[in-house]
């Protein structure tokens, strides 16, 4: 079982972190992963330096990785930077597998011209990348989720994880980018109830199975932003083990489609 999209960073955060000061951090999810019989986690880096000595956050991340191998790292790069593309293809080259996309922490349109190299650096190198998309602040017009259907459509070799589905608000737009787009994915992230924004009601899954099907759906965690991390997770893979799908259907929700797009990866030489 490999679980997709956690937040890590040096020192704990999140949503228990009152309670757990081990919250967000690499080794208390190697416990929780364990605890629930998980192999693998794809793990982003933070958006912020970290340590007093401001080390940067994908730098951070790849220092910290040798010594938690089941765990995957995907950069936390601005598509907007000046250079991006050039920081991203030696992230990928030096060990990191894919992408986290935050566009209203980013202050990023999703539109922005500025943006073209960063996306073609991701597909040539075939990443997958986990995209925000749902209320989160910001000018909503800037981050809705139908803009994914340019980037998708110019960029057929990227791997766009539509995180959260939009959310209640904005789900019928992500869905029609998944429609009409091969490389678009359902991301499975905050979507059994706990989080009411972006809750997944029973027709809207049964219409995602049916239209899309569990080849393309992809599970994740957001930890650390649950009040009890490891009930979240046991909670979680119970809700998608209830849905009467086939163990092989269950599995690929559950780590294989994103073990699938990771051998995809093609890493600078």
């Amino acid at each position: 079982m490999l679980i997709s999209h956690c937040h890590v960073q040096a020192t704990g955060f999140g949503a228990e972190v009152a309670t757990n000061p081990a919250a967000g951090t690499l080794a208390e999810l190697r416990r929780i992963l364990q605890q629930v019989g998980a192999d693998k986690a794809v793990v982003f880096a933070p958006f912020q330096p970290q340590l007093e000595a401001q080390i940067e956050p994908n730098e951070w991340l790849l220092s910290e990785l040798p010594h938690y191998p089941e765990f995957i790292g995907f950069a936390a790069v601005d598509p907007k930077r000046e250079d991006a593309a050039d920081a991203l293809f030696s992230l990928i080259a030096r060990g990191l597998r894919g992408a986290k996309v935050h566009p209203p922490v980013f202050r990023t349109a999703l539109d922005d011209p500025a943006t073209e190299p960063f996306w073609a650096a991701c597909a040539q190198m075939h990443l997958p990348v986990h995209l925000h998309t749902g209320v989160h602040g910001w000018y909503l017009r800037r981050y809705m989720p139908i803009l994914l259907d340019d980037i998708c459509t110019t960029y057929p070799d990227v791997r766009i994880i539509i995180d959260h589905m939009g959310g209640i608000a904005f789900f019928d737009q992500a869905l029609a980018v998944v429609h009409d787009n091969e490389n678009a994915f359902v991301g499975l992230t905050q979507l059994s109830g706990r989080a009411k924004q972006y809750a997944l009601s029973g027709d809207r899954r049964r219409l995602l199975l049916d239209t899309v099907g569990a080849d393309r759906i992809i599970y994740g965690f957001d930890y650390p932003w649950n009040a009890d991390n490891l009930a979240a997770l046991r909670h979680d893979i119970q809700w998608i083990e209830s849905w009467g799908l086939s163990e092989d259907d269950t599995a690929k929700i559950l780590g294989g489609n994103m073990e699938r797009l990771l051998a995809d990866v093609k890493p600078p030489s």
